[in-house]
C-alpha cells in the first residue's frame, strides 16, 4: 500500500510491527517522543500516545498472526496530527467497525463514552470496547475508517486538532 505523505508534513513516523502486545508498550513512548520534535503542548502529546495504544491495542486483538502498520503525521500548515493504523480484518468485521464509528461520530463526544461505559459494565464478560469512545471524547479526535477490501485491511483514523 503506497501512503501519500503530503508537502504539509511537518514529520511523520511510520512504523510496521507484528501483532505482540509488548510492542503496544513500547509503542507509546516512540510516538510521544517522536512528537516532542515538533509540539511543546504535553497534553496535546499524551492524547495521541494514548490513542495510539488503544488504536494498536484494537488491530492487535484482531489482526491475527499478521502485522500492524501505524503512521503519525504532523501537519505543518495546519494545527493537527493524524494517527492512522492498518490491519488485515475481514470484510464483515470492517463493516461492522465503520458502521460504529459512523454512529459513534454522530453523538456528543460525553453521552458516548458515558453510554460505553455503562455497557462495559453490564457485559463484564466481554471486552469493554472503550478504546474508539475514550480517543473519541478525552482526545477529541475525528475518526474515521475505510476498508481496502481488495487487500483486506481496514485503516482507522484519528485526527486531532492542536
Amino acid at each position: 500500500m503506497k501512503i501519500n505523505y503530503e508537502k504539509d508534513t511537518a514529520g511523520y513516523l511510520d512504523i510496521t510491527f507484528g501483532p505482540k502486545w509488548d510492542y503496544i508498550a513500547l509503542t507509546r513512548p516512540y510516538v510521544e517522543n517522536f512528537l516532542l520534535i515538533n509540539m511543546t503542548d504535553k497534553d496535546n502529546i499524551h492524547k495521541v500516545g494514548t490513542a495510539a495504544s488503544e488504536m494498536l491495542e484494537n488491530a492487535t486483538k484482531f489482526s491475527g498472526d499478521d502485522g500492524i502498520r501505524m503512521i503519525v503525521k504532523k501537519s505543518k500548515l495546519k494545527r493537527e496530527v493524524q494517527l492512522s493504523v492498518y490491519n488485515y480484518l475481514d470484510k464483515k468485521t470492517a463493516e461492522e467497525l465503520i458502521e460504529k464509528i459512523e454512529q459513534m461520530n454522530t453523538q456528543d463526544s460525553l453521552e458516548y463514552y458515558i453510554y460505553r461505559m455503562k455497557e462495559s459494565v453490564k457485559n463484564k464478560k466481554e471486552p469493554s470496547k472503550l478504546g474508539l469512545a475514550r480517543i473519541f471524547h478525552e482526545g477529541q479526535a475525528k475518526i474515521s475508517a475505510y476498508y481496502f477490501e481488495g487487500d483486506g485491511i481496514i485503516e482507522v483514523r484519528a485526527v486531532f486538532s492542536m
